[in-house]
């Protein structure tokens, strides 16, 4: 993976983002946060979709914010 110059490299990992558990569908936030449950992987892919959506267009907040 190419990083920027002075940066250190960096090791990423996928892991799966969603589950199937006692017949419900949930996905996991990249915080750690599980959602769900949903009927169908097809509800929890499109909740997840929203989430993104959301979270994405919050502004960045900084420490000096509060």
């Amino acid at each position: 993976m190419v990083v920027r110059n002075g940066e250190a490299e960096k090791n990423w990992f996928r892991s799966e983002r969603f589950s199937y558990v006692n017949g419900a569908w949930y996905f996991e936030t990249r915080e750690g946060v599980i959602k769900g449950p949903f009927e169908n992987a097809l509800e929890a892919e499109l909740e997840l979709n929203f989430y993104l959506q959301q979270t994405l267009s919050q502004p960045v907040r900084t420490g000096t914010d509060y």
